[in-house]
């Protein structure tokens, strides 16, 4: 491990309440893009330019037994995207395209204090803010629950909410993804639906260990990736799997989790470096419409 990793106090991680706690108030205090993002993206529509958006949820989790770390620690939650949707096999959030009308009744059910969201101070924080930014964050966290349910069929009376993240645009889509976090109360059954290839965890201390880092280039038949000239190599994670397999973890998922631990714990990640080993990614002809859509 490099210095990053020695610098890293694990020990906050098994203080469930506190470390809930830590994130609340860091990305309470966190500026936020949200409100001006967004309508600068509804402003696209009335220009008929096809640029969208999407709520995700950063999933964190305790409980659970898995080879990705001990019960005792957290681990992110995530999706491997199937064949049947743009992105197949990229490590992603769950989330999805925002539904404007379903969405935004949604977002109005939340505020009922019977409905989910409304333990912890994380719904304070952003009614702290201007009333643009609440209604935004309010939309998304809709967006990114509704499709969590759809997805890996997470109840959102299961989560609390704990913040919300600056947007990011993607490279290869118009689109830009609104991200919020939250904390898993208890395990229960996975539910993927037909988008869903597998369910991924990693702990979150892994992001501290430098030997987990890699570059990633990306390869492909495909014209348009081709057009996107994607020589460069990204920064990226290796996820060792039960079979001695890895995934890789890249692109908008591994920019906003490495911002988010950025954000909470103020210590420096891993540098990646032109030393750094090369992985290769092999990015399928449909990579940019899927099977179904």
């Amino acid at each position: 491990m490099n210095t990053a990793a020695e610098k890293f106090d694990q020990t906050l991680l098994k203080d469930r309440g506190s470390f809930q706690s830590l994130i609340t108030d860091k990305l309470g205090a966190t500026p936020l893009d949200f409100a001006d993002r967004f309508q600068a993206i509804r402003n696209t529509w009335k220009e008929h330019k096809k640029h969208l958006a999407a709520g995700v949820f950063l999933l964190l989790q305790y409980g659970r037994h898995s080879s990705a770390g001990s019960r005792d620690e957290p681990v992110f939650l995530l999706i491997k995207r199937s064949l049947e949707v743009a992105q197949s096999g990229d490590i992603s959030c769950p989330g999805g395209m925002l539904n404007p009308f379903l969405d935004s009744l949604l977002s109005r059910i939340i505020m009922n204090r019977f409905a989910p969201f409304h333990d912890g101070n994380a719904l304070n924080y952003a009614r702290g803010r201007d009333v643009p930014t609440f209604r935004t964050i309010r939309l998304f966290l809709a967006n990114a629950a509704r499709e969590s349910w759809e997805e890996i069929g997470l109840n959102p009376f299961n989560v609390s909410f704990l913040g919300a993240l600056p947007t990011y645009s993607l490279h290869l889509f118009k689109r830009t993804i609104f991200p919020v976090v939250g904390l898993i109360k208890d395990p229960w059954h996975y539910k993927p639906n037909s988008e869903v290839e597998k369910i991924v965890e990693i702990p979150v201390h892994a992001f501290f260990d430098s030997e987990n880092y890699c570059r990633c280039c990306i390869n492909s038949d495909n014209s348009r990736l081709n057009q996107k000239r994607l020589q460069t190599c990204f920064p990226c994670m290796t996820i060792k799997q039960e079979d001695n397999t890895e995934e890789i973890l890249w692109g908008a998922t591994f920019n906003i989790i490495t911002n988010f631990l950025s954000i909470v714990f103020e210590n420096p990640l891993p540098m990646v470096s032109d030393k750094t080993r090369i992985v290769s990614k092999i990015c399928p002809d449909n990579y940019f419409r899927g099977n179904s859509r």
